[in-house]
Formats: structure tokens, sequence, C-alpha cells
């Protein structure tokens, strides 16, 4: 997935090492937008990077929202990587499992669909619209933990503690990107209902309209 491929990217520039099994509390946390588009989808991001100098480790979490050009069909949750600095001074990505976001209000544990990469990132995602919507919810409030173990660390989970939410702006251009996202998933289910085409249920506004409820 082209998200995937830009998330290696970008960690390739972030720098970053730390024990295994930790909690930390990063003084380095930044938001961001972004907004990927190919010939089978589209996806509005919230952009999460997280570094704790002297700490050579940094992680990127990346909150999606997007739909399927095909079918309509939506979907949303994150991507999350991490990386390391080495001696010689470049950046080297690192595997990464168990990746877990939890909240006082919401945990992806059992709630979202996990894919492990070959290159160690790993996502995990829903076409729930109200899971979806609790999600999102819980990383505007900004007050949450993104968890995951580094390989040989023997399963232990590092957790960093997100005490900042993303600013206004950020916030806006994202639910601004998803009411684009609701309008275009239901167009194509729109259209391809008229062709006979079976779809499964529910609308592309549901997700939306549900974030913006109590957000």
């Amino acid at each position: 997935m082209f998200v995937v491929l830009r998330l290696l990217t970008a960690l390739t520039l972030l720098g970053a090492s730390q024990g295994s099994g930790s909690t930390i509390f990063p003084t380095g946390v930044a938001y961001s937008n972004w907004a990927d588009e190919s010939e089978e989808a589209r996806v509005c991001e919230i952009v999460l990077d997280v570094s704790n100098p002297p700490s050579r480790e940094a992680v990127k979490f990346i909150t999606i929202a997007g739909y399927n050009k095909f079918d309509g069909t939506l979907l949303a949750g994150f991507l999350m990587g991490a990386a390391d600095l080495t001696t010689s001074g470049t950046y080297q990505i690192v595997g990464i499992s168990d990746a877990a976001f939890s909240s006082r209000t919401f945990s992806s544990l059992g709630h979202l669909d996990y894919e492990y990469y070959d290159d160690g990132t790993v996502m995990a995602t829903t076409q729930n619209p109200l899971v979806a919507a609790a999600f999102i919810r819980a990383v505007i409030a900004g007050v949450y933990e993104v968890h995951f173990a580094r390989p040989g660390s023997n399963a232990e989970m590092r957790t960093y503690k997100i005490a900042s939410a993303p600013g206004e702006s950020v916030i806006s251009n994202f639910m601004h990107c998803m009411d684009g996202l609701a309008v275009e998933s239901h167009r194509t289910q729109s259209d391809a209902s008229t062709k006979g085409s079976p779809l499964p249920e529910g609308g592309g506004s549901g997700l939306s309209n549900a974030a913006d409820q109590g957000g």
C-alpha cells in the first residue's frame, strides 16, 4: 500500500535507542497532515512524529481514514513504524510487533484488524464506522498511549505516552479531508448501485458524521 511506502521513506529521515519494555514520556511530539491518492484509493492522515532525545529511537504513528475507489468501501485505523539512528549517522527501520493504541475511551486490541508487513511496520484498521469514529475521537482528544515490541525484546511492550492533542489546523484539515472521502464514497456506491453491483451496507457519511459527534 502506498501509505506504507511513504512511511518507510519518512522513517529513514528520522532518528532515534532505548531499552525494551520501557515507558517513555517523549519530549518531541509533532503532528502534521498528509493526503495520499492513487488509482485505487484515497487516504487522509494525521501524522504523529515522536522522539525523545538523546534516545536514538523515532516512532511514526499515522492515523488514517480512506476509501476504495472501486467499491466505495471506507476504512480507518493506524499505521505504525520505528527507526534507529546508527553509528554511521544513517537511520535504519526496525521491525515492530504487537503494536497497539490505547486511551481512556478506546483500545485497538479486539477492535481493529491487524496486518504485519515484511518491512516491520504494522497496520490496524476497521470498516466499522462506529469503531472507526471512536478511534479517531480518541486520537483527536490527544491523551493516549502507543505501544509496540521490538525484535528480540521477548515481546516486552514499549509505551509512548502522548499528552498533547493535534492542533486545530491539523484536526480541521483532517475532518475536511474526511468530508471529501464521504462524498466520494457515497458517489462511488451510488454509481455501483445503479449498475447493479452488490456492495456492503453503509455509506461513507457514517464515518465522518460519527467522528464529528463528541469531537
